[in-house]
């Protein structure tokens, strides 16, 4: 009987620690299947949409390195320094964490400068790419500058307008009707790159200017600066 108890014993030991060794590699195996599915769909997401930044923009979180680099957060621009307005991380606080994909992406504006529809220039950022950079002290790869010279009236800067907003690029726009200093800056631009003037938009990037509007071209020569 006492024989018969420990060879049950020893069996029950071995059942459990067998047990034991398959629910571990099973919770292994799950855990793996859940981080590449994270990285899976992390790649596939789309970026959402670039928020509207204002002046008089409310229910906005604005995050910021200060000059020791820690990280500042304040709910009005006015109390950002003037010299740390170049490369602010904003959050929209109206929205939720999902809607924003904040898990994935990080929204990066420049408030030292408006464009003439009130708002300012942003883009749209993976946060593994900021935090990385963070991590490294290293800079944010900069994006070129695109200047697009437009009118009220164009329907072709709308698109325009629309395409480089909803791809999360940052953009400065001049209205070459309204302000005439803009007008006389695309007229000196196109004479030394031998552009032809007439019709808008144009838009210059990182010095390179392209008439009209094609956004596979746009995309082409941001990739080439």
């Amino acid at each position: 009987m006492r024989f018969y108890f420990n060879l049950t014993h020893s069996r029950f030991s071995l059942f459990s620690f067998i047990l034991s060794v398959s629910l571990l590699f099973a919770c292994n195996s799950e855990s793996g299947s859940k981080n590449t599915e994270d990285t899976i769909s992390s790649e596939k997401l789309t970026k959402p949409k670039l928020i509207e930044v204002k002046a008089d923009s409310t229910d906005l979180l604005f995050l910021y390195q200060d000059a020791q680099g820690e990280e500042q957060r304040v709910v009005t621009i006015s109390e950002i320094p003037q010299e740390l307005r170049q490369k602010v991380q904003v959050v929209n606080l109206k929205l939720s964490p999902t809607e924003r994909k904040s898990r994935y992406f990080v929204q990066l504006f420049d408030l030292r400068k408006v464009n003439v529809d009130g708002t300012f220039p942003g883009r749209v950022l993976a946060r593994k790419q900021l935090e990385d950079a963070l991590a490294n002290a290293q800079a944010l790869p900069e994006q070129p500058d695109i200047i697009m010279y437009s009118t009220s009236w164009c329907g072709v800067c709308k698109k325009a307008r629309s395409f480089m907003k909803s791809e999360g690029l940052a953009f400065i726009e001049k209205d070459i009707e309204s302000d005439k200093v803009a007008a006389r800056e695309l007229q000196e631009k196109c004479e030394r790159a031998r552009v032809p003037m007439g019709g808008v938009p144009v838009i210059d990037v990182g010095g390179a200017l392209m008439r009209g509007f094609d956004p596979k071209r746009l995309i082409s020569m941001l990739k080439s600066k």
